[in-house]
Parts: structure tokens; sequence; C-alpha cells
């Protein structure tokens, strides 16, 4: 029967063999670390390695499926040059030992009854490494095979990959491991000496007014007057109460005005939403008013531009009127030579009607593309009959804004792009906003400078590996180096209010990029030049 101790009034003793708290803490502590020990040194180190394994297994097996994909595929399309670069998709891996493609044949007897499979080594890498096609893995390498069928040929990729990084792998977790047994020993003999100091009493006190404490109750103290840790613990904890206690008062008056900020905020909100579709609206009705703008300015130079083969076909026409009285004339006088004479003029002069009929007919249908709303259809598109006519068109939009002006246009356009399919009028409102910015630029520093100024436009157009470029170079007054970085910016722009919205770069960036996978380039000098590169998927 244990009787209290006299010392101590935690201790019990007995008659017989007795554990103090103090070595049941240390039994329990080293028996966790020696468990803990055992798992990191035998337990631990064997999962990881069977992991490792079967992790490396699957992905030389997923290696070898790719390859064989790869072959599949370009077999299929008898693509040879495909073969080999599927088997290059693991060659440069440094532990790879041999990857090998198999030819598989079967072969039947006289009388079709019996059959044999015969492997053949198609190709191999590295061509020094002698394959045995019936290989199976080992310690040293491991091997997997990925069979593939297509009409050509029956086959197999045989690929074998060394060991070394399960072994380096191995040797890491055995460090590894012995390295965290260690600190787990240390930390678990320096927790059991804490832990098996004098903890009784106090501890349970303090341990039932914390259960009280959870369920509400923060009038709870805890009486003791030692000074050890204890007694410190027991007044950190009134302390931690009275603090709890003026906390919760506190914590119910700032949810309180927690409350009222939330009802502020949810009217804030509602405001902001009410703004920002207020300013969706805007910028909806901006979008729409630089369209109308661009329209404008587009009617102007079709304006312009259908005069020229209109007075082609009303000359032509009167010319044909007097090569007719002519011809009539002649019949008379029946001179077969002068009339297949005069008949080959007339039909000179009717290809020429027919040729520029069909040139105002284009510079309609554009007029009409630009002010329809855009459906999204993508058209196959000569690039540099396009830049042409757009270039012309806006051209002659400034001219008709303002006679006095004149700029030279140089155009060099590459004879060796292709046909690119593209949404003609999306690509059109890009070119229109750009050589706009280019003649106004001229313009611009045209009457700053008077006469000696000669206004210059360069247009090129070149295929740059996988994009068409379009290069829009003018000597005009260019772009300030602290504001070329915003020009793409909606609603910036550098012209005096009521001349530009801001919205023209930046649609055409949006249309450029989000529409086309493309981009936009730009280069300048403030005084002297600016370049615009547009690069457009070929």
């Amino acid at each position: 029967m244990p009787v209290l101790n006299n010392k101590s009034p935690f201790k019990y003793q007995s008659s017989g063999f007795r554990f103090t708290l103090k070595t049941k803490i240390w039994l329990t502590v080293l028996t966790v670390v020696l468990l803990f020990a055992f798992f990191i040194l035998f337990y631990f180190p064997s999962v990881q390695e069977a992991y490792i394994l079967k992790n490396y297994n699957t992905e030389i097996q997923n290696l070898a499926n790719t390859v064989s994909l790869g072959v599949k595929i370009a077999l299929k399309e008898q693509n040879f040059e495909g073969v080999q670069t599927a088997i290059d998709f693991v060659k440069k891996d440094p532990h790879l030992e041999f990857v090998s493609l198999i030819q598989i044949d079967t072969t039947w007897d006289d009388n079709h009854r019996h059959y044999k499979i015969e492997k053949k080594i198609f190709k191999t890498y590295p061509e020094k490494v002698k394959v045995n096609v019936n290989m199976l893995s080992n310690q040293d390498r491991i091997i997997k095979r990925s069979a593939f069928t297509t009409p050509i040929m029956t086959g197999e990729i045989l690929l074998s990959f060394n060991t070394l990084e399960i072994a380096q792998n191995k040797r890491q977790i055995l460090i590894t491991s012995l390295f965290v047994s260690a600190i787990v020993f240390v930390i678990g003999i320096f927790m059991g000496f804490l832990l098996a100091r004098n903890i009784s009493g106090p501890v349970l006190r303090l341990r039932d007014a914390a259960n009280r404490v959870s369920e509400g109750d923060l009038t709870q103290r805890v009486e003791n007057n030692s000074k050890d840790e204890i007694g410190e613990l027991s007044l950190a904890f009134n302390k931690m109460v009275k603090d709890l206690s003026t906390a919760r008062i506190e914590l119910e008056q700032r949810s309180n005005k927690l409350l009222e900020q939330q009802e502020e905020i949810i009217t804030q909100r509602d405001q902001l939403t009410e703004t920002l579709n207020e300013l969706k609206n805007t910028q909806q009705q901006l979008i729409q008013t630089e369209k109308l703008a661009s329209l404008g300015e587009l009617t102007a130079g079709i304006a312009h531009e259908i005069q020229n083969p209109l007075n082609f076909v009303n000359n032509f026409s009167e010319v044909n009127l007097e090569l007719v009285e002519e011809m009539e004339e002649i019949l008379m006088k029946e001179n077969n030579t002068e009339i297949l004479g005069l008949s080959k003029d007339i039909k000179q002069n009717l290809e020429k009607i027919l040729h520029h009929g069909k040139r105002a007919d284009g510079i309609v249908k554009n007029m009409l593309q630009h002010s329809r709303n855009n459906s999204g259809e993508r058209q196959e598109t000569d690039i540099n009959k396009l830049v042409d006519e757009y270039l012309r068109i806006s051209y002659h939009g400034l001219r008709a804004k303002d006679k006095s002006f004149n700029a030279a246009m140089i155009t060099d356009f590459a004879s060796d792009i292709p046909r690119i399919n593209i949404n003609q009028q999306d690509m059109g409102r890009v070119l229109i906003n750009v050589f706009n910015n280019a003649f106004y630029a001229v313009n611009i520093k045209s009457k700053e400078n008077g006469p000696q100024f000669k206004p210059e436009i360069k247009v090129s157009t070149a295929l740059n590996r996988k994009f068409i470029e379009v290069k829009v170079w003018d000597n005009g007054i260019g772009i300030p180096k602290d504001i070329k970085n915003r020009i793409l910016e909606p609603f910036f722009t550098t012209k005096p209010t009521g001349e530009g919205t801001g919205l023209g770069l930046s649609l055409s960036y949006d249309i450029l990029v989000k529409g086309h996978g493309g981009k936009i380039t730009v280069d300048s000098k403030e005084g002297e030049y600016s370049e615009f590169t547009i690069s457009i998927p070929a």
C-alpha cells in the first residue's frame, strides 16, 4: 500500500520497487526516441528506396512510351527524320546506356500452322553498344520496352538506364537518416531532462483552471506561492485570464464597430459597382467614337482615291465614243486594216476601264468592311497589297483635311512573303492607326520647320523566321523617351485635346497581340524619327 512522502507531497512510496514520475518521463522519452530512431534508420530508408525505384521505373517507362509514340507518329506520316527526332528525345539524359529501335517480324511455316517472332535491331544509340533484344533489367541497369504498330513496321523501343542515380539516392537517404536520428536523439534527451523535473499539483490545477477558462469562465485564478517556473507559469496564467477578460470586452466593442464599418463598406461597394458600370459604358462609347473617327478619316481618303479611277472611266468612255465614230466612217470606206487597229485600241481602253473599275470597287468594299461590326472571320490575305492600300487611304485621308500636306512615301515590299490568314478588317484598323500617326508626326514637323523640311514615310515588309514584319518609319517629331512606354496604354495620347482619344494604338495592340498572337514594338528618337514594327505570325 503506497503512502504519501513527507518530503514531497507528490511522490508516493511503496514497500516494493517503484517508478518515480521523473523515471517514468525518462522511460517514455527514451522509448519514443528509440522507436523513432529505428523508424528513421531502418524502415524509412527501405520505404524510400522502394519509392525511388518505383518512380525511376515509371519515369523510364514513360520515356519509352514517349519515344515509341513519336516513332509511331513519324512512321505513320512516313517522316523518317521524325523517327530520329523521337530517338534524340532521350539522348541527352546522362544516365542513358542505350536506346534501340527493334523491328518485330512474324514468320509462318509453309503450312501456316506455326509461327515464330523474330526481333531485329533496326537502330541503336550509341551505335557502338552491343544490344541483346531479349535482355532484362538487373541490379546495374533498368530496361523498359514500349511496343508500337504501324502499316510500315511493327516494333518496340528498348531503353536502358543505369542505376547510378538510385545508388546515390540510397547513400544520401542513409546519411540523412543517420543525421536526423542523431538530432532526434539529442532533442529527445533534452526534452526528457526538461520533462523529468518536478511536475506536480500546480500543473494539475493549471489544467483544471484552463479547462474552465476554455468553457468561458474567465473568473478563474490559480493560487501558487512557489518561486520556480511553475509559480511563474501560474502568474502568467492569471495575467492571461485577466487579459482575455479585457480582450473579450474590447472584442465585443470592436465587433460592433466592425458591423457598422461593414455596412459602410457594403454601401461603398455598391457605389463603386455603379461607378464601374458607368466607366465601362463610357469606355464602350469612347471605343465607338474612335471607330467613327477612324471611319471618317477612311471615308475622306476613299473619296479622294475613288476620284482618280472614276476619271479614267469617264475619259476612256469619251475616247471610245470618238473611236466608234471613226470606225463607222472607216467601215464606209471598207478599210479592214484600220478597223482592226481601232478595235485593238477599243479593247485596250476597255481593259483599262475594267481595271480601274475593279480598283474603285475594292476601295468601296474596304470602306464598307471598315464601317461594319467585326465578324471575326479570317481570310487568306496578301499583306503587301493590304499595306499598300491602307497606306494610300491614310495619306489621302490627311490630304483631304489639309490640301497643303505632301509627303514622300517609299515602299519596299518583300516578294517572298506568303499569304497569311488574318482578319482583314481588324488588321486594316491597325495599319490605319499606325499610318495616321506617322503622317500626323511628319505634318506637325513640316509646319514647325517650314518648306526646307521634306516629310518622308518609309514602309517595308519582310519575312523574319516565323513572323511577317511590317516596319513603318517616319522622320517626324518622334516620341519623348519618358512616355514611349505608355503610348500603347488606353486613353493615353500626345495629341491636343479634341484631336485624339488615346484609343487608336491601344486597340491596335489588342487586335495584334490578343487577336492574332503578334506583337508591336516602337523605336524612336525625339525630334528625329519614329519606327513602328508590326510582327504578324506567318
